[in-house]
């Protein structure tokens, strides 16, 4: 019987399809929806309050879960700069640690300018409002109070609705290169404090390098007033 060439090639493209379909269904098995006691914990860990100098997370997405079952402990990661879109919570249970990509609002009080303005416009307190903003993404300090801002000149353009950082207006620093402040590590409820010498003149939210005049170690602060640096680790669990 005359059999077409065309038939074997079929036959092996079945076989094929036989052996290496199970192996093409079975990722989909790892977009499964995690598990619920996961999902409960993550959310009782936002719900009770992540809070990062003045700003509040609420939870957009998860990138990937951990794959276990049960309660899991979240916390921020040690060195959280600023307060970015995206990043890494650390998720542990027991002996076991992942680090799960998340996006995120931040929510915070802050001011915004009411109508678009051009670069070197002196800041008036009827060009400003307070309101609740997500400042996800951005750097430098915000304000919550226009009364400070009043006299100062803008360094950039500004949109409506955009909120006015330190790095877009120009303020006179508050701390001084040679200046000793005082050094406020936060760990947790626990609150250290030491005395520190400036490497640099810095205004207020900027970031500034001190030498700890106990150890001698440089280390990277937020400036809070003309006195006191802040180190911040910040955690939680739910």
């Amino acid at each position: 019987m005359f059999r077409h060439p065309l038939s074997k090639s079929l036959s092996i493209a079945a076989l094929l399809l036989t052996v290496l379909l199970p192996a093409l269904i079975l990722p989909g098995s790892a977009l499964a929806a995690p598990d619920a006691t996961v999902q409960q914990s993550l959310n009782r860990f936002f719900d009770n309050g992540v809070a990062v100098t003045g700003a509040t997370a609420e939870l957009i997405k998860v990138e990937s879960w951990p794959q276990t079952t049960g309660s899991v402990v979240w916390s921020l990661p040690n060195h959280l700069h600023g307060h970015p879109k995206r990043f890494s919570l650390v998720a542990v249970q027991g002996k076991k640690r992942w680090y799960v990509p998340v996006h995120v609002h931040w929510w915070a009080d802050a001011i915004v300018i009411k109508q678009p303005v051009p670069a070197r416009s002196l800041l008036s307190k009827d060009m400003m409002m307070k309101t609740r903003t997500d400042i996800a993404g951005h750097s430098g300090y915000w304000w919550d109070d226009s009364t400070t801002l009043v006299g100062m000149r803008l360094n950039r353009p500004l949109a409506k609705d955009d909120v006015i950082l330190s790095s877009y207006v120009k303020v006179e620093p508050l701390i001084k290169r040679g200046d000793i402040v005082q050094v406020i590590l936060d760990l947790g409820r626990l609150h250290v404090r030491s005395e520190g010498k400036a490497l640099r003149s810095a205004g207020k939210g900027d970031r500034l390098q001190v030498k700890n005049l106990r150890s001698n170690e440089v280390i990277q602060t937020i400036v809070e007033d003309k006195n006191t640096v802040r180190v911040s680790l910040y955690g939680g669990q739910g």
